[in-house]
């Protein structure tokens, strides 16, 4: 599979001075995940809020679906990391899109 979105993600966010490996980018069955780490004890740190921006930003205007989860540490009082899910297929149809240069 191509990872033509990886690439670009990841371009992005070295361009915004955000640490890549903030992303961990995982294939489980017919889904493709990314997910974003809090890195914060308490609240959403900045850089997290920029990913998911960059994420909207490149996502949206090429009518791709995706959903978007919290996961809240036990307790649900502090925010432990977002989760970007994409069908196999869309992400496909994301990387393809950015092949032909639709971005």
């Amino acid at each position: 599979m191509d990872h033509h979105y990886k690439n670009l993600l990841m371009r992005l966010c070295k361009a915004e001075s955000i640490f890549p490996r903030r992303l961990r980018f995982e294939q489980i069955e017919d889904f493709v995940i990314i997910q974003v780490k809090n890195k914060l004890k308490e609240g959403v740190d900045l850089e997290c809020f920029k990913i998911l921006n960059l994420i909207h930003q490149t996502v949206i205007p090429l009518g791709i679906r995706f959903d978007q989860q919290l996961y809240l540490y036990p307790g649900g009082h502090r925010l432990d990391k977002v989760v970007i899910m994409f069908n196999k297929e869309d992400y496909i149809l994301l990387n393809n899109k950015l092949e032909k240069g639709e971005i």
